[in-house]
C-alpha cells in the first residue's frame, strides 16, 4: 500500500512539473501524440531522485519513502540533478536552437513548480494536514492550482517574456528557483523547520518579487527604446525621400512661380495671363498624402505609411489617408502604432484587389485616438470578424504562419485597456469592411 502512496506522489510530481513545462514551452493550440512522452520522463527522473544508492563491497539501491513532502527530492545533489535532467530533457523535448530560451524557460517553468508547490504545502500544514493527507492532499492542490493558472493568461505572458531570452530575463526567470532551492537545502527539506522560518523565508520572497519588479520594468523600457531604435534606423531613411521629394518640387515651384510672373507682366490682355498662369500652375501641389504624411507629428510613423503607400502602388492600389491625431500624444509607444498600423495595412493590401483603393483615418475620439483602415470586401457578419481575431485564424490561402496579426492587435488592446473597431460601410456602392483600433 505504501509502494502504490509513493507512486501516487510521484505521479503528481511529474504532472505537475510536466504542466508547468508545457505551459512555458508550448507554442501551439493542439497537441501532438509526442507530448504524452513528457510525463512518463519526468515520472522516470522523479523515481531516480527517490531511490538512495550506497557504495560498499558491493554497490546497493534503496526506494527511500519518507522526507518527501515538499518535493521528490530531499537532498541538494538531488534537487540539483532534477534541475539539470530538466534542461536537458527541454533542450532536446522542445526543439529550440537557442540556449537562453530554453534556459530561462526550464527556470521560469521551475520557479513556478517550487513556489507552488512551497505554497501549497504551508496551507496544507497550517490547515493541520498531516502524514499522507500532507504529502497527497498538498500535491493534488499544486497540480490543480497549476491547471488553473494554465487556464489563464499567466503562462502566455511568462511565455512572452521568457522568449527574449537575455541576461535580465535569465535572472528574473531562475532567482526565485535558487532562493527556494537554496532556503529548502540549508532547512534540510524538513516542512516542520521550513514552517518555523516562513515569516524570513516570505520576507526574503518579497523582496525578490520588489526586486524582480524593478528589473522587469527596465528591461521593458529597454526593449521598447531598442524597437525604436530599429524603427528610426528602418523608417528615417523614407522619410528623408519624402523630404527630398518635396524640395525638389519646391525648387519647381520657385521655378514655375517666376515663370508666372513673367507670363503676367508680357501678357497683352487679362485672359491671357489666366491662361498661362492656369497652364504653368497645373500639377504642381502637393498631393494629400505628402500633406497628411509632413503634417504627421511622429515622424517614424510617417516613414512608415509612406512605404506602405509605396508597397501599395507596387501592387496598382490607391491608399488615401486623413491623419488628425496625435500620435506622439498617446500612452502607447510609437512601436505599438507602428505595430498595429502595419498589420491593418498588409492585411488590407492582401485582401484588396488590383485597381482598388484603401483609406486610413486617424482621429482624436475624446481622449482616445481612432485609427481606421478599410479596405473593398464583402460584407461579414459580427460572428465573422471576432473569428478573424482568434489566434491562427486566417483567410489567406496559405494557412502556415498567418492568423497571428488580427491576434496580436487583441492583445495590445487588452494591455493598453483600448477597443478593437469592425464594421462594414458603403463607399461609392461598394462595400468595404473597417478594422480599426482605439487607444488611449
Amino acid at each position: 500500500m505504501d509502494a502504490v502512496v509513493d507512486l501516487v506522489q510521484l505521479g503528481l510530481d511529474a504532472g505537475i512539473l510536466a504542466l508547468c513545462c508545457e505551459a512555458v514551452f508550448r507554442q501551439r493550440a493542439e497537441g501532438k501524440a509526442r507530448d504524452f512522452l513528457l510525463f512518463p520522463i519526468l515520472f522516470l527522473f522523479c523515481i531516480v531522485t527517490r531511490v538512495n544508492f550506497t557504495a560498499g563491497k558491493t554497490m546497493t539501491a534503496s526506494f527511500q519513502g519518507e522526507g518527501f513532502e515538499i518535493l521528490p527530492v530531499n537532498s541538494l545533489a538531488g534537487l540539483l540533478f532534477l534541475v539539470f535532467a530538466l534542461l536537458l530533457l527541454n533542450s532536446i523535448y522542445f526543439e529550440r536552437k537557442s540556449v537562453g530560451y530554453i534556459f530561462c524557460g526550464t527556470m521560469a517553468a521551475f520557479s513556478v513548480y517550487l513556489f507552488v508547490k512551497c505554497l501549497c504545502v504551508v496551507l496544507a500544514a497550517v490547515c493541520g494536514a498531516s502524514g499522507t493527507l500532507l504529502l497527497t492532499g498538498s500535491r493534488v492542490v499544486s497540480l490543480c492550482f497549476v491547471f488553473l493558472l494554465f487556464c489563464t493568461p499567466f503562462f502566455e505572458r511568462l511565455r512572452r517574456f521568457v522568449r527574449a531570452g537575455d541576461f535580465t530575463v535569465g535572472i528574473i526567470s531562475a532567482n526565485i528557483a535558487v532562493l527556494l532551492m537554496s532556503v529548502l537545502s540549508v532547512l534540510s527539506f524538513d516542512v516542520g523547520r521550513f514552517l518555523s522560518h516562513l515569516w524570513l523565508i516570505s520576507m526574503l520572497l518579497l523582496g525578490l518579487l520588489l526586486l524582480d519588479s524593478v528589473l522587469l520594468f527596465f528591461h521593458q523600457r529597454r526593449v521598447q527604446e531598442r524597437k525604436r531604435i530599429h524603427m528610426v534606423e528602418q523608417y528615417v531613411p523614407i522619410v528623408e525621400e519624402l523630404i527630398s521629394q518635396v524640395r525638389a518640387k519646391q525648387h519647381e515651384f520657385h521655378n514655375r512661380m517666376l515663370a508666372m510672373e513673367a507670363a503676367v507682366a508680357s501678357a497683352d490682355t487679362l485672359e491671357d495671363a489666366r491662361r498661362q498662369v492656369a497652364a504653368l500652375s497645373e500639377g504642381i501641389a502637393l498631393s494629400p498624402n505628402d500633406r497628411e504624411l509632413l503634417s504627421c507629428d511622429s515622424k517614424i510613423i510617417a516613414g512608415m505609411l509612406f512605404g506602405k503607400i509605396k508597397q501599395a502602388e507596387a501592387v496598382d492600389i490607391r491608399v488615401e489617408m486623413q491623419l488628425q491625431g496625435l500620435f506622439k500624444k498617446t500612452a502607447v509607444p510609437e512601436t505599438v502604432w507602428i505595430e498595429a498600423i502595419g498589420i491593418l495595412l498588409d492585411n488590407a493590401i492582401e485582401a484588396s484587389p488590383e485597381g482598388s483603393t484603401i483609406y486610413i483615418t486617424g482621429r482624436q475620439n475624446g481622449g482616445y485616438l481612432e485609427l481606421l483602415v478599410s479596405n473593398p470586401a464583402p460584407a461579414m457578419s459580427n460572428t465573422e470578424f471576432m473569428a478573424l481575431f482568434c489566434k491562427g485564424v486566417t483567410t489567406k490561402s496559405g494557412q502556415e504562419g498567418h492568423g497571428f496579426g488580427l491576434y496580436n492587435i487583441l492583445r495590445m488592446t487588452e494591455q493598453y485597456h483600448g477597443k478593437i473597431i469592425t464594421r462594414n460601410e458603403r463607399k461609392a456602392d461598394e462595400n468595404y469592411v473597417v478594422f480599426g483600433v482605439i487607444l488611449p
